[in-house]
């Protein structure tokens, strides 16, 4: 039957924009402020319009998350009209996910670490900031960047999560701590957060990052005025056996092997992706993926592995599940159903329908009735081999030869980075369209050699993969030298040419309106699949997405013709909003690419010719040019060797290589323009190299985000560590200067 499997209903925000100089006895942080009007904020509620008289409630606008504004005094008859309004200067170079919320006329963002903030909506003039004043011992734990997906906004309170775990309750009015919780349940563990709570009625959810290093997923809901937890919801089982903490993990327990590996956590992180639907008190969740990732290690006789890659409907008063659909059973591929879910109303066989959508990374999209979870319907939107199609009988995907790789290796459509990720889509009731920023992309997977040994508190992912394009991480590895070539391995497979794409969806017929590619410069690149941004959909029947190479475009949203585009200077991944103040409509941005985009900047980027430090920038009719940063000066490819000669064995810079793939590379890794805004550390001065054992093993850069990995490496293998880093450096500038013009000048330090 096409129904998904039930549970019973009775079981069932920178280094920060200024000084921050107010502290505040309830709890850690602080605030600079100056005062705003007290009005109450509209509670959402699916009767009321929010939006309609011009505000923005939730990151996707109100409780639908549509990312869709009825606004529509900026229109396609005007748009080339739009100019610049106002901006702020964010300092902060680690990349801007949030979209901003408006009400009363002021803006809330946040921004990485946690930090947050609010504005007047009509000038940009600073009201608050707020600094959660995190341990940087943190930023060794983050996956992919230390950015913040946004703030929840409720009465009188705004709520953000710290990188750190910390949730906290703020006073809208002057940023003040109201209260705080600590929301992590083991701090040896590698728990971070990057994404927003969220609103459920009297409760604030919150979830956790960390699937990559040894986080075992939840959720937890704490009471919105006091911050008393009043429940807990683990995405995945502790162990085989009871006792477990809720009745919905025994269920989950059945569908993993007996000798899992549990201490890993399992992963399931619930890092993104919530609604809720007012209602039918319905709190929707999106789960993450696997840990390890290959389910051979992770599950070695199989299973389904719930709830990883899931979509789950959670009673709020009482935290127990109504409902689950699982978009990939037993995970393989790091592919999460942690991207934004919409909910809407659609007419399907002649009958109105309240649905949830939702396009994953696995590359299908998902069309559920949000009341029983019934799968209504599922196509690809973008290539895929891993499956061939999904049952709508019993609602699971049709997995393809090509879907494993533990004997041989295999190139697999969508990779890891998903066909779609985190940044928002949006769907306009009005063009019945869904605007999906997509990605073509596939990666070669293959089981590692070496045996998998658990790190507390380490990245314990166990992924090999290559991209296929030329780079570190795609067809210039060393890893790419061990295996077929790219002409063998994607014989009888989709095209290889990453590439990017801005795609109108219809959602009735799971068909394609239109597309617009997005790569800019880089087809082929990894940057081709990262330079569309998040998207806004408005009723002026227009779409808009930011760009890594610096333009907001407005698009037609019944064609996709680009009807405008502004030249921001600034390179762009979050979605955009728009909020009307005074009878005035504007459209907004945060700007700053990083986390999963990286900051390794490459020319045609505009974070590369004006720096990468973020903006929040209005636009309205009438409005003028943006005023742009000063051009940043490149030194070019360096042509002079590196300030350390090559040493070490073969079998030592083997060994560096696998370490840095382990504990380095989710930060320094530098990949043709792919990167998480941490420094190139084949370009590093004598100073370094003289002070690395200290850096890597005494934390002696921790006040600049660098941890203490002394829990993790010993001095040995900090040295082979060390050798490799030497030795890319080396191989580096062999790519830069001829040979024979620099093997004379190697130096040993001394």
């Amino acid at each position: 039957m096409r129904s998904a499997f039930k549970v019973s209903l009775c079981l069932l925000i920178f280094a920060i924009i200024g000084a921050c100089d107010t502290k505040s006895e309830a709890g850690n942080g602080s605030s600079n402020t100056n005062s705003i009007s007290n009005n109450n904020v509209t509670d959402q509620q699916p009767n009321n319009n929010p939006l309609q008289s011009g505000s923005w409630l939730t990151g996707g606008g109100d409780y639908r998350q549509a990312y869709f504004s009825p606004l529509k005094h900026i229109n396609r008859s005007n748009v080339t009209e739009l100019g610049y309004a106002w901006h702020i200067d964010l300092p902060s170079e680690h990349g801007y996910e949030a979209t901003p919320l408006m009400v009363d006329g002021v803006l809330y963002g946040s921004g990485p670490q946690g930090i947050a903030f609010a504005v007047d909506a009509s000038n940009g003039r600073s009201l608050w900031q707020f600094n959660p004043e995190i341990d940087p011992q943190f930023m060794r734990k983050v996956c992919c960047g230390v950015v913040n997906r946004g703030v929840a906004l409720s009465g009188e309170t705004v709520f953000v999560a710290a990188l750190d775990g910390h949730l906290f309750a703020l006073d809208k009015i002057d940023g003040t701590v109201v209260w705080r919780a600590d929301t992590f349940m083991d701090r040896k563990r590698g728990y971070t957060i990057t994404g927003a709570p969220y609103i459920a009625g009297d409760l604030v959810i919150i979830g956790n990052a960390g699937a990559e290093f040894d986080a075992r997923g939840y959720i937890t809901a704490y009471d919105r005025h006091t911050g008393e937890q009043r429940w807990r919801f683990f995405t995945v089982p502790n162990s085989p056996n009871p006792p477990f903490e809720h009745p919905e993990l025994e269920v989950a327990a059945a569908t993993w092997d007996p000798d899992s590996l549990w201490q890993v956590g399992l992963g399931g992180t619930v890092w993104d992706a919530m609604a809720f639907d007012p209602q039918l008190n319905l709190l929707y969740v999106g789960t993450g993926n696997a840990a390890p990732y290959p389910r051979k290690l992770r599950s070695p006789v199989g299973g389904d592995n719930l709830y990883l890659a899931s979509i789950l409907a959670i009673n709020p008063d009482d935290g127990r599940l109504v409902w689950h659909y699982q978009t990939t059973p037993g995970d393989n591929w790091d592919f999460t159903a942690t991207q934004k879910m919409i909910l809407a109303d659609l007419t399907i066989e002649g009958k109105s329908r309240q649905v949830l959508m939702q396009a994953p990374k696995n590359g299908f999209f998902y069309v559920l009735d949000r009341v029983t979870g019934e799968l209504i319907s599922a196509e690809p939107y973008a290539q895929v081999s891993w499956a061939s199609h999904i049952d709508l009988d019993t609602g699971r995907p049709v997995e393809t030869a090509q879907a494993e790789y533990f004997d041989e290796p295999k190139l697999i459509f969508p990779g890891p980075q998903g066909a779609h990720n985190w940044q928002p889509m949006s769907y306009s009731p009005q063009t019945g369209l869904v605007y999906i920023p997509a990605k073509e992309a596939g990666a070669i997977w293959t089981m590692p050699e070496e045996a998998f040994t658990y790190q507390e508190g380490g990245l314990n992912s166990h992924s090999q993969y290559i991209f296929t394009t030329p780079g570190e991480w795609g067809l210039d590895s060393a890893l790419a030298k061990t295996l077929p070539p790219l002409k063998v391995l994607g014989a009888g497979q989709p095209d290889t040419t990453i590439r990017g794409f801005l795609r109108a969806w219809n959602p009735v017929t799971q068909t394609l309106a239109w597309e617009r590619e997005t790569s800019g410069p880089w087809i082929g690149n990894m940057n081709a699949f990262w330079n569309g941004g998040g998207v806004l959909s408005t009723a002026g029947n227009l779409v808009f997405q930011g760009r890594g190479t610096g333009e907001l475009a407005a698009l037609d949203a019944y064609t996709g013709e680009t009807l405008h585009q502004i030249a921001v200077g600034a390179s762009m991944m979050a979605a955009p909003m728009s909020y009307s103040v005074d009878g005035i409509q504007y459209v907004a941005i945060l700007t700053g690419v990083g986390g999963g985009n990286g900051n390794d900047y490459v020319p045609g980027m505009a974070a590369y010719t004006y720096g990468n430090a973020g903006r929040l920038i209005a636009f309205k009719l009438g409005g003028g040019t943006v005023p742009k940063r000063p051009e940043v000066v490149h030194a070019g490819a360096s042509t002079a060797p590196p300030a350390v000669a090559r040493r070490g064995s073969p079998q030592q810079i083997m060994e560096g290589e696998s370490l840095f793939l382990r504990n380095c590379a989710k930060c320094h890794a530098n990949i043709d323009g792919r990167g998480a805004g941490i420094p190139d550390l084949r370009r590093m001065s004598a100073e370094t190299h003289r002070a690395f054992r200290q850096i890597v093993l005494e934390g002696t850069l921790v006040e600049r985000g660098m941890g203490n990995f002394s829990d993790l490496l010993n001095a040995d293998q900090v040295e082979a560590l060390h050798t490799y880093l030497i030795d890319e450096a080396w191989q580096l500038l062999s790519r830069n200067v001829p040979a024979g013009e620099w093997h004379s000048a190697e130096q040993e330090l001394p």
